[in-house]
């Protein structure tokens, strides 16, 4: 977190903040939910366990373990259905450990909002080696044959022998949920962690629902990517800058007296002032295709795209980084005025921006550069560094923010009118044939 990433967005009720609350209030059920007890699962079953630490502390379990003698009586009461879980009557040694915790407070991010953030970790039993080779070797040596010309006892044995090999890894994943915005974020792409994700915030209280991007016409991000590039200002600079890239080395193109234009088409493509007063740039990695029906070309710097797209009339965006802007101006001391630009978020733009199959909106490559300029500024100005809540809350109230510009930016740049639903919505069944369906990326 609070560098470049993948999000994936998913729907959160917001009338199930007080059963939320109320899970992370239940001693027995924090402790079950545990990442402290899904270690001792993975330990004691050898299986996959997923649990959670609080925001403030990821490695929680790790500082106060649990001995063994208490491992087998924690992991069974873990897998144990929750209604059952009453029956069993946990040790102090394991009810009191210190590597687990509850109450709301310890998860909450802000005092007046409703922002709560946790750790999901994963862990998971993989091979560190090839167990194919070490089982022969074995067979060879104990047995003097290969293993598949073993009896069943002797391939146990052997089997037994190799679990030595595989060992459990550990696997952490940021998770934000905004009772407010009515969203939770989870910084991962991988379709069955983030479903098992889910299931343990389910398991908590949090009602959560399948959301896509969603927009009314069909594959609406190349759309946005053609229109910004179709509206662009500097075109001019950017074809001088593309020329020039293929007729010189890079040491030997002089650059611009405005240092603002040179630093547009050293890193764009295309820039475009929005309605909003917002700024768009375009930039690579990039997709482009020559014609409707040509394969698409990679573009790894900003002039190569620029060539590509000028060298037929057809030729289209199919992917791209964008990134938003605002552009300030500030006067000088002499009484002139200086304008410069601020990044404010990046995000990757192509037909990866659902993932339909779990209900989840994506953000992949996402990042809010400035964040920890601003942060750190903040710091050598007032001589305070911020809590940890306040740097989890920071990044949840920016990234909730960004999420909107992004929404309301798409519905200008695609001309939606405002009555239209369009933006992260909740996933629905098909329409009837005869009504208008919303189409998903």
């Amino acid at each position: 977190m609070f560098g470049r990433g993948n999000w994936a967005i998913l729907g959160l009720a917001k009338e199930s903040l007080e059963p939320f609350k109320a899970s992370l209030e239940d001693r027995t059920l924090m402790l079950a939910t545990s990442q402290m007890a899904a270690s001792a699962v993975a330990r004691q079953f050898v299986s996959d366990a997923l649990g959670v630490n609080p925001y403030s502390a990821p490695r929680l379990d790790d500082e106060h373990p649990i001995g063994d003698e208490c491992r087998e009586e924690l992991a069974t009461y873990a897998i144990t259905e929750q209604e059952s879980r009453g029956e069993h009557i946990l040790t102090p040694e394991i009810l009191e450990c210190e590597g687990y915790t509850y109450t709301a407070q310890r998860f909450q991010l802000h005092a007046s909002m409703p922002w709560y953030g946790l750790w999901a970790v994963s862990t998971e039993w993989k091979n560190v080696t090839d167990l194919a080779s070490i089982k022969e070797h074995r067979s060879y040596i104990s047995l003097e044959r290969p293993y598949k010309f073993l009896q069943t006892p002797d391939k146990k044995t052997v089997d037994q022998e190799t679990l030595g090999a595989t060992r459990a890894v550990r696997k952490q994943v940021p998770v934000l949920l905004d009772f407010n915005e009515g969203r939770v974020y989870i910084e991962n792409t991988n379709k069955k962690l983030i479903y098992r994700i889910v299931v343990r915030l389910q398991e908590l209280g949090a009602a959560i629902f399948p959301v896509a991007w969603t927009y009314h016409q069909s594959n609406w991000p190349s759309a946005i990517l053609n229109k910004l590039y179709e509206r662009t200002q500097y075109g001019d600079d950017f074809v001088k800058r593309a020329d020039e890239v293929t007729r010189f080395q890079a040491n030997e193109i002089e650059k611009l007296d405005d240092r603002e234009v040179e630093s547009i088409v050293t890193h764009y493509f295309s820039m475009t002032q929005l309605p909003s007063e917002l700024w768009v740039g375009v930039s690579t990695p990039a997709q482009v295709r020559l014609q409707p029906t040509s394969p698409s070309f990679g573009a790894k710097a900003p002039a190569s795209a620029t060539t590509l797209l000028h060298m037929t009339n057809e030729a289209s965006i199919l992917s791209g980084a964008i990134t938003f802007q605002d552009r300030i101006a500030v006067s000088n001391k002499d009484g002139g005025v200086r304008t410069f630009r601020k990044d404010l978020f990046s995000m990757t733009l192509d037909d990866r921006i659902n993932l339909s199959e779990i209900g989840a909106a994506m953000l992949r490559g996402f990042n809010l550069p400035t964040l920890k300029k601003d942060i750190q500024r903040e710091i050598r100005e007032t001589k305070q560094v911020p809590s940890l809540e306040q740097f989890w809350g920071n990044w949840l109230h920016q990234l909730s923010n960004a999420v909107r510009t992004i929404e309301g930016s798409f519905r200008e740049i695609l001309d939606i009118d405002g009555a239209e639903p369009a933006g992260i919505l909740p996933m629905q069944a098909a329409a009837p044939p005869e009504t208008k369906e919303l189409v998903t990326a």
